[in-house]
Parts: structure tokens; C-alpha cells; sequence
């Protein structure tokens, strides 16, 4: 019996170390990944993911190997503001298009003759402004299926652009860049002839942070789109420290909200601009920041949580903003699809604008393919 444990001691030893060894590895790489995604070079091609897929959707001047029909897509190139060239495409509406003839006319050395109707169409037919989030390029199929969409069914033109380092756009992506290339296609719009409140502005997943960064920097200069829709948005950086999770079941960050001062850290340095590993829950905060002017500040919890009379309080003005809330928003149930909610007629007045939230049962991050969501962005936005 004596023996049996002595011999046993390194057999145990030995299974320790390699388990020490095992929990080493994996925090070494753990702490590798961190400084990784803190790294701007490593930042800038995982976050914005702009060469994957690029190869395999990158025949520009030939928009119908990608699903489009036939002379509907004109390509462009624009210039932003401090010379970068991107690439874009302007598909037209359907009505428009069935006017046009048919077969279209030869596109000979790409020169897409089609181009000069542009200005006819954003003045006969409203037009959607298509920011898309990260990976891929404009012709990418689950975008190209929302252009057919929003051309047939909401019956406008749609105008999306490849930000720089994307597609055939010169460049590397930044904040300040892509952000330059939204205008850039705002201004081409207008140069075109289209008017502010014909163009809707529309962002999906990395698009949104752009989309609103657009239509900050024209409500500064007074000018009004016909709207902003953000599809799959996220709400704060901050928040993703707890609720990111890498292929959707690795929780990367949350290791790290109970190290000092480590969120602040990943804020300064992180900037996360998708995807379908961030809950949708992002949208209501988004949504409920629009409420909280209207709202009664939210209650503390009592300091004595024996205390009956704190409850009381607590409970108190917990239910006077429940019932202002849902004085100031109107709540829709759509079975089997979606809620919606909406501000007021009368807040909507107050504030000149109409703010909604749609958040559907089934879609996931491509929520852009739901035919309930085009059909809400055309009743909000007045496409029929």
C-alpha cells in the first residue's frame, strides 16, 4: 500500500503540471488576443474585415453576374473630399426602369450610357443611401437581394457605395474616412438633382455608426434627410465588454470588466462596429436614449434594502415612468412577427421628428431581408 502511494505522488504531479501548463497556455493566449484587438493595424482589418470576400465579388462593371437585372445598375466612381476614389453603384427604381427599353443599350468599354438618367430618376423616384457594414464588397449577395427588395417593393432607387479600402475604393478604412465617403455619396445625390428630403439614409451594422455620423453632420448644417434607419445598430462600445461574444459563444471581453479600469482601457482603444455576436438588445438602448428627455430620471434602489419605506418610494416613481413611458410611446404586438413601438403624435410634434423601433421575432442580423421591415420602413417613411 506504501508503495502504491509513493508511486502515485509524480503521476499526480505530473498531471498537475500539465494542467498548470494547459491554463498558462490558454491565459497567455487569451492575453495575446486582447493585445491584438488593441492594436490599430490588427483593429483596422479584423473590425472592418475589408478584404474578405472581396475577391470573389468584385466584377463591378458587370452588376447582373450579381443578380441584377440587365442595364438596371449603373457604376460609378466619386471622389471624397480629400481624393479618394470609391466605387459605387446606382440601381434604379423599379417603375423607372420598366419605362426604360429593352435589351438596354451596349455597354461598350464599360461606360454604362445609362448614367445620364440618373438625375431623371432621383427626381421622378425617391432614393435609399445604403451604408453596409463590414466585409465584402457592394456586390456581396446579401446585399444585392435587399437592392432588388428595396427597388421593387418600396419602389425608390438605391445608391450604396464600397467605403475606401473596400471593393475597388483606393484607401484604407477609418472613422474620419468612411465617414468622408458617406458625404461623398450625399453630395453626389444632390448634385444629381435629388433633394434632401427624397434621400433616405440607410445604415446596416457598421453602416449605422456611419449612417449617424452623416445625419449628425447634416442636421449641424441644417440640413434634413427624409430619414435614418439603422438595421442591427449597436449602442456603446463600453457595453460590448460584457455582452460581445466572438463566433457567438465566446464571451472575449467579459474577462475583463472586473479588472481595474480594463473597460476604460478597451474603450479608448476598441472600436467594434458589428455584427450579428452583438444582441439586438443594442437597438432599445439606442431607442430608449431618443425616450429618456420625456422620462422621469430613473429611480435608486434604496440604500436600506430593509427598509419599507424606501421600497415604497422606489416602487413609487418606478411606476410613475412606467406609466409615462408608455404614455409618450405607442406599442404595436404583431403575432408571429415583430413589436413595434413609436413616439406619440403629440411628443412627435414637440420634437419635429418621429423616432420608432421595430424589433422582430426571426431575421437575426440580416433583418434587411424581412418583408415586414420594408414594409415598415415604407409606411414610416411614406414610400406608399
Amino acid at each position: 500500500m506504501s508503495e502504491l502511494k509513493v508511486g502515485s505522488r509524480p503521476a499526480s504531479r505530473r498531471l498537475y503540471r500539465r494542467a498548470l501548463a494547459v491554463l498558462v497556455a490558454l491565459a497567455s493566449l487569451y492575453a495575446l488576443v486582447v493585445v491584438l484587438v488593441m492594436t490599430p493595424f490588427i483593429q483596422t482589418h479584423v473590425l472592418y474585415a475589408h478584404h474578405i470576400d472581396s475577391w470573389l465579388y468584385n466584377k463591378f462593371d458587370h452588376p447582373e453576374n450579381y443578380g441584377l437585372a440587365p442595364g438596371k445598375t449603373v457604376n460609378l466612381k466619386l471622389r471624397s473630399s480629400d481624393n479618394t476614389t470609391i466605387g459605387a453603384w446606382f440601381v434604379f427604381s423599379d417603375p423607372f426602369y420598366r419605362q426604360l427599353s429593352y435589351p438596354p443599350p451596349p455597354n461598350r468599354n464599360f461606360s454604362f450610357p445609362r448614367r445620364e438618367l440618373i438625375p431623371t430618376a432621383v427626381k421622378q423616384n425617391p432614393t435609399i443611401l445604403f451604408l453596409h457594414g463590414n466585409t465584402g464588397t457592394r456586390a456581396h449577395p446579401l446585399r444585392t437581394v435587399l437592392y432588388t427588395a428595396f427597388t421593387a417593393r418600396l419602389k425608390a432607387n438605391v445608391f450604396v457605395i464600397d467605403y475606401r479600402g473596400f471593393g475597388d475604393s483606393e484607401g484604407h478604412p477609418t472613422v474620419h474616412g468612411v465617414s468622408k465617403d458617406a458625404r461623398a455619396a450625399w453630395d453626389y445625390l444632390m448634385s444629381q438633382g435629388a433633394k434632401p428630403e427624397d434621400v433616405l439614409i440607410l445604415g446596416h451594422s457598421l453602416g449605422t455608426a456611419i449612417a449617424g455620423l452623416l445625419s449628425a453632420e447634416l442636421g449641424r448644417e441644417g440640413i434634413h434627410p427624409r430619414g435614418t434607419v439603422l438595421m442591427s445598430p449597436f449602442s456603446s462600445v463600453r457595453k460590448l465588454i460584457d455582452q460581445y461574444y466572438l463566433f457567438g459563444c465566446l464571451p472575449l471581453l467579459k474577462p475583463l470588466s472586473v479588472i481595474p479600469l480594463a473597460p476604460r482601457l478597451i474603450t479608448w482603444s476598441l472600436v467594434h462596429h458589428d455584427d450579428k455576436d452583438i444582441p439586438a438588445s443594442h437597438a432599445s438602448v439606442l431607442f430608449e436614449a431618443f425616450l429618456e428627455p420625456h422620462l422621469p430620471s430613473h429611480p435608486s434602489l434604496p440604500e436600506n434594502p430593509l427598509s419599507h419605506r424606501e421600497w415604497d418610494n422606489y416602487t413609487t416613481q418606478d411606476t410613475l415612468r412606467t406609466n409615462k413611458r408608455k404614455a409618450v410611446v405607442s406599442t404595436t404586438h404583431i403575432d408571429g412577427y415583430a413589436l413595434y413601438e413609436e413616439l406619440q403624435p403629440d411628443v412627435v410634434a414637440k420634437e419635429g421628428r418621429k423616432v420608432a423601433l421595430l424589433r422582430t421575432e426571426r431575421g437575426g442580423h440580416d433583418i434587411g431581408r424581412v418583408e415586414g421591415v420594408h414594409d415598415a420602413i415604407g409606411r414610416m417613411f411614406k414610400f406608399y
